[in-house]
């Protein structure tokens, strides 16, 4: 079994893949980021995903913190930690799998309370799946044997490219008044994502 180490080519590319799946599925925050975008405009979505990459941040930094402390006391715990994230990643895929059979377009969209930056900061950071997804996904492919910080800034840089790149797609496409296209192709995108959490989790746990 190829190792899933963030520092080989095929960790960075798993990675890479993995992410993508996350940001490409809709969530709170991008049906938040596309009602900001639809109703009052780019910028104003452009306000919403800086407010989702600020809980992103956060999130990542309590994350890794947390994670880096258990691989210095006590690798045992760490390892029981990838293999819950496994197995949690596992049960993501077979989820979505299953909410594919039954996907609908939202009704209605989410309330726009506020300012866009601080109402997309709060949703994000009152989302489970942000630090379910962080504590998840990042100890899969960290090299205990290396120097942690490397790995968790190449993970960052990953995760905030792909997710920033991702997210404004959505915004413009709202602004444009295309909305419901984040709902639209709901069924297929739920069904890749799950496949792909799947995989990525039984890769993890034989690795």
């Amino acid at each position: 079994m190829m190792p899933l180490s963030i520092l080989t080519l095929h960790g960075l590319l798993l990675f890479i893949g993995a992410e993508l799946v996350f940001s490409l599925t809709p969530g709170p925050t991008v049906m938040l980021i596309s009602a900001y975008g639809f109703k009052g405009g780019f910028r104003d979505a452009l306000a919403a995903i800086a407010g989702t990459q600020t809980g992103n941040t956060l999130w990542y930094v309590i994350c890794v913190t947390g994670l880096g402390a258990l691989v210095t006391a006590s690798p045992l715990v760490f390892h029981g930690i990838k293999l819950a994230g496994a197995a949690y990643l596992v049960w993501l895929g077979l989820s979505a799998l299953w909410k594919s059979r039954r996907a609908e377009p939202e009704a209605m969209g989410p309330k726009l309370k506020g300012k866009p930056y601080l109402q997309a900061t709060l949703t994000q950071m009152g989302n489970p799946k942000a630090i379910l997804f962080f504590g998840a996904i990042v100890p899969q492919f960290l090299d205990t044997h290396a120097a942690l910080m490397p790995q968790y800034l190449i993970m960052f840089a990953v995760t905030f490219i792909g997710e920033s790149v991702i997210l404004t797609g959505y915004g413009a496409l709202a602004a444009y008044g295309a909305r419901k296209v984040v709902a639209r192709h709901a069924v297929w995108r739920e069904r890749i994502s799950g496949l792909v959490l799947l995989a990525l989790g039984v890769a993890a746990a034989l690795a």
